[in-house]
């Protein structure tokens, strides 16, 4: 077969949408749900801090959570409008469900349900008269022997709120199914039943007098959501509550664990000569530093740190990403966070185009292939590496490349018997018949007689000879020398230069090509980004 006659099968069979996701297959659609409930707590400032740090969200929220809501000795209602406050945030086009705290007072919390025919009433009243969305019960540290009376609460607030007004409520995070204590107060079946979802507390992992450790671990938050659906209750009926804090605890003490606002753990660690790390296992951050004598001093919840040695487990934007990745695998209604004036803005921009339903990865946010990444991902052509990483800056074995493209092309579906030509791919090589069939084909070539390299990482300018056989662009001038590194006598000089000419290959700021570089998953999605409007006409 001639090479002509072998570019024009190509063409036939250059059908891209299997492009790249055997190597890349990811268990997310191109198309990721749009999920409608985006919420956060507003604690612990002012209207207008309220405002501002709403502003800086771009755009992802759409529901705010203030605290209008306490609770007088009696049980009864005890109220703090910001009139101003609902009428600016409903300007902003948000939804006001305020909440209702017992500040984990439990003698409190334990009239209030004595009382809970007057309290219903109070509430649903207070969210008619106010314009308000509705109301958020955030009522914690009950008994396990509350558990009926709490559910018929929340059941007498289902009978008497108006059907446009929403119910949340604020349930503990419960992975180990604990049935006493203040876990065992909700029956997470039937408080969803009679309310529009519950906002799962998926952190406090560790707390303030307890051991060091994360505050919400990923497989802590996994297991707290499998919890809850394993008992029944509707995925869309769950939005995942995401801490936007962390806790400090000095190593000289057993215990620890002071709350420490996200935004504020950068400087503290910098002001200390301190390191910031990723824990992998937990996917969670932590920071170390010390404190010595002659530091300016550091306050914490209005405590100043004493000297010594310090560890902070908190959450930074990698941490939260992952965890935005479990509304997706779970078809979670949404998520929500406490609290919003310790966010660190960082996050914004990955979860505002997360909200609006478009897949990130989250370590390609801001990378310089990031355009040509997300292009391919929405064409469909390429998914990530697994659930939540794309891995930009890993490499291509010469096996995986080949299947690729053998897949892309359609040599797959030739049933066809191969010849063991190269030696080093055995028969029972995951990878024997693409390798074959490409070499049977006129594609590829091994870098010696009979010998592939399978496993062997493969280099720019292989996979530039690869890819311009595919695309058979005319070479043009010979004379023009785009690379000081790739002369005439390059076995891929000519490849190199039809891509060249046509914008589907860069060389590096030096003005070198450098055609021994390992190629690097990034540089791929480039390469096939530039080159799609070509092979979208193929492929018609």
């Amino acid at each position: 077969m001639n090479r002509n006659s072998m570019n024009n099968k190509l063409k036939k069979y250059l059908l891209i949408p299997a492009l790249l996701t055997s190597l890349l297959a990811s268990p997310f659609s191109a198309d990721a749900s749009v999920n409608d409930i985006h919420m956060s707590y507003l604690y612990g400032g002012t209207s207008s801090s309220y405002l501002e740090n709403i502003d800086m969200t771009l755009g992802a929220l759409n529901t705010a959570t203030p605290g209008f809501y306490e609770l007088n000795a009696d049980g009864s209602l005890k109220s703090s409008i910001d009139k101003n406050l609902i009428a600016e945030l409903h300007k902003r086009k948000l939804k006001v469900v305020p909440y209702i705290t017992n500040n984990w007072d439990r003698n409190l919390a334990q009239m209030a349900m004595k009382n809970r025919e007057v309290l219903s009433t109070q509430l649903v009243d207070s969210v008619v008269k106010n314009n308000l969305d509705g109301i958020d019960i955030d009522i914690e540290n009950l008994n396990y022997t509350d558990k009926e009376v709490f559910t018929d609460f929340i059941r007498l607030l289902h009978e008497k709120m108006p059907n446009d007004k929403t119910i949340s409520i604020a349930v503990a995070a419960n992975p180990h199914g604990w049935t006493v204590g203040w876990h065992g107060s909700y029956d997470y079946l039937k408080l969803s039943e009679y309310s529009d979802y519950l906002m799962l507390m998926a952190y406090d992992e560790s707390w303030n007098g307890g051991p060091v450790g994360p505050v919400a671990s990923l497989s802590f938050v996994e297991n707290s959501i499998i919890s809850l659906l394993n008992q029944g209750v509707d995925s869309k009926k769950v939005v995942l509550g995401l801490p936007f804090y962390g806790r400090i605890w000095n190593d000289d003490e057993e215990l620890g664990g002071y709350g420490v606002a996200n935004k504020s753990v950068k400087s503290i660690v910098n002001n200390h000569n301190g390191t910031l790390y990723f824990d992998d296992t937990s996917k969670s951050a932590y920071a170390k530093f010390t404190v010595r004598e002659n530091d300016l001093p550091t306050y914490i919840g209005g405590k100043k740190l004493s000297t010594g040695n310090y560890t902070i487990w908190y959450e930074n934007d990698l941490s939260l990403k992952y965890k935005l990745r479990l509304v997706e695998k779970y078809n979670l209604r949404g998520t929500g966070s406490w609290d919003l004036t310790q966010a660190d803005n960082g996050i914004w921009k990955f979860y505002m185009s997360w909200a609006n339903g478009q897949h990130n990865f989250i370590d390609a946010e801001n990378h310089w292939a990031e355009n040509d990444i997300m292009s391919l991902y929405r064409k469909g052509w390429i998914s990530g590496k697994n659930d939540y990483i794309f891995d930009p800056n890993g490499d291509l074995t010469r096996a995986q490349a080949v299947t690729i493209l053998t897949n892309a092309i359609g040599l797959k579906d030739k049933n066809e018997t191969v010849p063991n030509y190269f030696t080093d791919v055995p028969t029972d090589h995951w990878a024997k018949q693409a390798i074959e069939l490409a070499h049977k084909y006129n594609i590829v070539n091994g870098p010696q007689p009979n010998v592939f390299e399978p496993n062997s990482r493969i280099t720019r300018a292989q996979l530039s000879a690869i890819l311009s056989r595919i695309l058979d662009y005319p070479l043009g001038n010979t004379n023009d020398l785009p690379f000081y590194d790739v002369q005439k006598g390059h076995w891929a000089y000519s490849e190199i230069l039809k891509l060249s000419s046509h914008g589907i290959i860069n060389g590096k700021e030096d003005g070198g090509f450098y055609p021994n570089d390992f190629v690097k998953r990034a540089q791929m999605a480039a390469m096939v980004n530039r080159a799609s409007g070509d092979l979208e006409k193929y492929s018609k």
